[in-house]
C-alpha cells in the first residue's frame, strides 16, 4: 500500500511538471540571474476558498486583496523542510517587509487537516514570527487549492496508528500580487547544505523587484 502511494505522488508530479513545462511559453523570467523563479506573464486567478483561522475565523480571497501574500504548504509534524523554511522567512522577514514593502503577508497552509487545527497552527506559526498566518481546511478545498498555484502534496508512510504518517509537499514558496491572483513561483533547490529550499534572498531581491514594478 505504501509503495502504490508513493508511485502516486511521483505521477501527480510529474503530470504536474509537464504541465507547467508545457506552459512555459506563457511564463516569462526577466531575471537572469535566479533560475529557479517562474513570473507569469498573465496572472492566474485562485480558486475559491475559506480557510480555518484561530479564533473561529475565516480566511479567504478576501483577505488577500490589497495586499502581496507568500504562501508556503505543509504540516506542523514536518520534520525538517517546513521549520527549516519557516525559520528562514522569519530571517528575511524584516527585510522582506521593511518600508514601503509593509504589506506583504506571509500564510503557512497546513495540507495536514486530520492532526493540525487553527489553533495548534497559530501557536506553531507564532513560535517562528508573530506576524505569519496559519490556515488549514478540509481536503476539498486544500487539494484544488494546492493545484491552482503549481503545488503538490500525499499523505505516505501510513503507521500503526491513525495518526502515525508522513505527508510529502511541495517545498516551493508562491507569491499572490494584491489582485489576488498566483503572480510568481519561487521553486525549491537543493543547497550547498544538501537541503531542499528556496533561496531566500534572491527571493526578497525578486519580490521587492515585482512590488515596485506593479501596476
Amino acid at each position: 500500500m505504501e509503495m502504490k502511494k508513493k508511485i502516486l505522488f511521483l505521477f501527480i508530479t510529474l503530470l504536474l511538471l509537464t504541465f507547467f513545462l508545457l506552459g512555459r511559453a506563457q511564463f516569462t523570467n526577466d531575471f537572469a540571474e535566479n533560475e529557479s523563479r517562474i513570473i507569469f506573464k498573465e496572472n492566474k486567478a485562485l480558486v475559491n476558498f475559506s480557510f480555518d483561522l484561530a479564533g473561529n475565523q475565516a480566511f479567504s480571497n478576501d483577505d488577500l486583496t490589497g495586499k502581496w501574500t507568500l504562501f508556503f504548504i505543509g504540516y506542523t509534524s514536518c520534520p525538517d523542510v517546513c521549520p527549516t523554511t519557516l525559520a528562514e522567512l522569519d530571517r528575511i522577514y524584516p527585510t522582506l517587509t521593511a518600508a514601503p514593502y509593509e504589506d506583504i503577508q506571509v500564510v503557512f497552509v497546513s495540507v495536514d487537516p486530520n492532526r493540525d487545527k487553527a489553533e495548534q497552527l497559530a501557536e506553531y506559526v507564532n513560535y517562528f514570527n508573530p506576524a505569519f498566518i496559519g490556515v488549514t481546511s478540509d481536503h476539498k478545498q486544500l487539494w484544488p487549492f494546492a493545484q491552482s498555484l503549481g503545488l503538490i502534496y500525499a499523505i505516505i508512510d501510513q503507521g500503526e496508528t491513525e495518526q502515525s504518517y508522513m505527508v510529502d509537499h511541495s517545498a516551493s514558496i508562491v507569491l499572490v500580487n494584491p489582485n489576488g491572483d498566483h503572480h510568481a513561483s519561487f521553486q525549491a533547490v537543493i543547497n550547498e547544505q544538501g537541503s531542499i529550499q528556496v533561496d531566500m534572498d534572491l527571493m526578497v531581491e525578486d519580490i521587492h523587484h515585482i512590488y515596485n514594478n506593479w501596476q
